[in-house]
C-alpha cells in the first residue's frame, strides 16, 4: 500500500514500477483517507491495537493482515474539518493528527517510513539538524550558518544543481556510480541514527571539491533514485 498526498508525482510513479515487478499495489490517498465513511481504531490497556477504516470508494484499510506500506504522507486532510468544526478546527486537526499517529504506528509493517509527532512520513529535520546528525554520523558536512535576520523561506531551497543524492532503503545504499564506500557507510549510519528506514542524503562538492552533506529528507524525489531505488523498496517492503 502507497500513502500518498494527491499530487506526490514520485509515490505513482514508484507505484508504477513496483507493478511492473509484479508487485499488487494499492494507492491509497489524503483525501481518500479523508472522506472514510467509517473509522474504527481501539487501544488496549496492553497496547494492542486494531484499525479499520472503510474508504469511500468501497476499499478497506486493516491491520489484519501484514501489507508493506510505503508511507509519504505529510499532512492529515482537513477537508471535512474545514467545513465543519469552526473555531475548534485547530484543536480538531491535532485530534487527527493523533489519531493518524495512532493508527499509522498500528499497521504491522514493513512500514517505510513510520509516523511519528515530527511527521507523519517520518520525523521532518530542519536542514541544521540533519547536518549536525551527519558530523556526529562521521560525514563531512556543508558549513551551515543562520540568524534571526536571515530569510526562513531559505530553508526550503532545493540543493545545488552539482549535489548528488544518495539513498538509505533498510541495510541497502543505493549511490550514484563511484560515490566512496566510506560516504555510503556513513549516510547509513545517518539513516539508523535517524531511526529511518527511507532516507535521502543530498551532498555537495566543497571547495575542496569533497562531498559534503547539504540536507537530508524522508520524503524523498524517489524518482531520482530510479530503478534501483524501486529494487531496494521491494525487498524491504516484502520483508
Amino acid at each position: 500500500m502507497v500513502l500518498c498526498e494527491v499530487a506526490d508525482i514520485a509515490a505513482i510513479w514508484a507505484a508504477d514500477r513496483l507493478r511492473a515487478r509484479g508487485v499488487a499495489v494499492d494507492i491509497v490517498t489524503a483525501s481518500v483517507l479523508g472522506s472514510a465513511v467509517r473509522w474504527e481504531h481501539r487501544v488496549t490497556c496492553d497496547g494492542e491495537a486494531s484499525i479499520t477504516v472503510d474508504l469511500g470508494d468501497g476499499r478497506t484499510v486493516s491491520n489484519a493482515t501484514a501489507v508493506g506500506v510505503l508511507n509519504r504522507l505529510s499532512y492529515v486532510p482537513t477537508e471535512r474539518l474545514d467545513r465543519i468544526a469552526g473555531a475548534d478546527r485547530d484543536y480538531a486537526v491535532q485530534e487527527m493528527n493523533a489519531l493518524f499517529l495512532s493508527w499509522l504506528n498500528a499497521m504491522p509493517g514493513p512500514v517505510v517510513n513510520r509516523a511519528s509527532p515530527q511527521g507523519l512520513g517520518g520525523a521532518w529535520r530542519h536542514r541544521s539538524s540533519w547536518i549536525a546528525m551527519a558530523g556526529k554520523a562521521g560525514l563531512t558536512t556543508a558549513p551551515y550558518r543562520q540568524s534571526s535576520a536571515d530569510d526562513s523561506a531559505a530553508q526550503w531551497l532545493p540543493p545545488p544543481s552539482s549535489a548528488v543524492t544518495v539513498f538509505v532503503v533498510g541495510a541497502r545504499v543505493v549511490a550514484p556510480p563511484g560515490t566512496p564506500q566510506s560516504l555510503q557507510e556513513g549516510c547509513l549510519r545517518l539513516a539508523r541514527t535517524a531511526g529511518e528506514t527511507l532516507l535521502s542524503i543530498d551532498l555537495a562538492p566543497g571547495a575542496d571539491g569533497q562531498l559534503a552533506v547539504v540536507d537530508a529528507s524522508t520524503v524523498p524525489d524517489l524518482i531520482r533514485g530510479g530503478e534501483p531505488l524501486i529494487d531496494a523498496l521491494r525487498k524491504v517492503l516484502a520483508a
